[in-house]
Parts: C-alpha cells; structure tokens; sequence
C-alpha cells in the first residue's frame, strides 16, 4: 500500500507539473512576481523600505488571489477524471500530496523574483530573505485553500465565487470586523482577544509582521497585553505557525472534499 501510495503521488507530482505550464493562473501569478519585483527598480533611492512594501501589497493584494485561483484551477481541471481516478486502490491523500507539492514548486520561484531586484539594488538583508520565503509560504497556503474549494465545491461556478469570496473574507473582513468593535469600551481591557482574531488571519499576520520587523511600527491607542509583547518578539515565527496551520487546515478540508460520494 505505501509503494502504491509513492507510485499515485509521483505521478500526480508529474502530471501536475506538466499541466501547469500550461496553467493562465500560473502565468498571471509569476507575471505579477516579476512586476512587482521590480517596481524596486522605480524606488531605488529607498530601496530598502519602499520595495519591502511593494512586495507587502503586492502579496496581500495580488499573488494571494492569483495564487487561490491557480489551487482552485487544479483542483478543477481533473474533475472529469475523478470517477476514474478515486476508483483506484491508492489513498486519495497521496493524489492531494502530489498536487500540493506540485503546487509548491511552481509557486517557488515567484517569491524568489519577488525580492531578487532589490536583493541586487540594496543586497540581500534578512529581513528582506524572511519576507520572500513568508510570501512563498503564504501563496503555497493559498493556493492549498483553492484547492480544497476545488475539492469542497465541485461546481465550477459556485466554487469560483466560494474562492473568490474567501479571499475576500480574510482580505477585508477581519480588517472591517476588528474596526467596527475598535471603540467598544471592552477594547482596551481584553485587547488580547481583538489582538488573537488579528493574529489569526495569515494576511493580516504577515502585515503586522512586516510592519513591525521592517518599518518598525506598533499599534497606536492600544495596551499592549502579554499577547501583543510576545508577538512583537517572536512575529516572524507566529507567521511561520499560522501559514503552517491554515495549509494544514486547508488541506484537511481538501481531503474531506477528495473523499466526498462523486454525486454528492
């Protein structure tokens, strides 16, 4: 069973591979990796916190949904296939193994590209290296997210607007909700709690994390509670448990989705 699981997921790390090349979301994505990127080259005379800022925006903005429409697309492409793929006597977590680590590779280089022009501008500082590998890690969580969609939603296009409406979700609707309750006099008492529901939302995490490590900004009108110390000392590694926790996630639903009836 665990050769026959290898043999699934190396065959669905190749096809996938061989697919994408063909893929327009992956296209899109690099393409806008590489612009980017190199709107370094437009700031040049402060290289160092302008491009980390084009690269922020850009990665929230931009390569995150790009990134949920290429999982998305993967998911769907095969759909036909399904029948005939979920009646071999392989686990359907190797087939979703093999996707997502074809995934993986393929979004690589755009969080390389991403930092490569100001790398070569101011050099390569480490935060500017933590913030390529974070956006690398952030895009591969998205994209595992539209996968799973893919998987959940088998309609082509429901699942677009499910996706669509996730990213929309994590992109503004903590950001709105954590507003609206911002002057609610219980804020600053229990400011852990409005803190955790930030720090939950991978865009989010990666904002405060950048803003805090690069430009070296802090919440203004905000006691800052055991939570908010012990992020500001260990940001970089909360984003690294967060992405870690929503691709887990992510994938499980995926799963969960690979498994459901194919009528279903």
């Amino acid at each position: 069973m665990i050769r026959r699981a290898e043999a699934a997921m190396t065959a669905t790390f190749t096809r996938e591979l061989r697919a994408s090349r063909l893929s327009r979301f992956l296209h899109v994505h690099l393409g806008l990796a590489v612009a980017i990127g190199f709107l370094a080259f437009l700031t040049r005379g402060e290289a160092d916190g302008a491009a980390t800022l084009w690269i922020l925006e850009g990665v929230i903005h931009g390569l995150s949904l790009s990134a949920l429409l290429l999982g998305l697309s993967s998911a769907q492409a095969e759909a036909d296939e399904f029948p005939v793929l979920f009646s071999q006597p392989v686990p359907r977590a190797a087939w979703l193994l093999g996707k997502a680590a074809a995934l993986a590779v393929v979004l690589m280089p755009a969080g390389i590209v991403l930092v490569a022009p100001a790398a070569v501008l101011s050099g390569l500082s480490a935060p500017l290296a933590g913030l390529g590998m974070a956006a690398a890690g952030v895009t591969f969580a998205f994209a595992v997210l539209g996968l799973a969609i893919g998987l959940r939603v088998r309609d082509r296009v429901r699942a677009l607007f499910a996706g669509v409406a996730a990213w929309l979700l994590l992109l503004v609707g903590t950001g709105l909700v954590l507003l609206a309750i911002s002057g609610a006099s219980w804020v600053p008492r229990h400011s852990g709690w409005w803190v955790a529901l930030l720090m939950a939302n991978p865009l989010d995490a990666l904002r405060i994390t950048v803003l805090f490590d690069v430009e070296h900004a802090a919440f203004a009108g905000l006691d800052a509670g055991p939570l908010v110390r012990w992020w500001l000392g260990h940001a970089w590694t909360w984003l690294a448990v967060i992405v870690a926790m929503w691709t887990a996630a992510a994938f499980a639903v995926g799963l969960a989705g690979a498994c459901r009836p194919q009528d279903a």
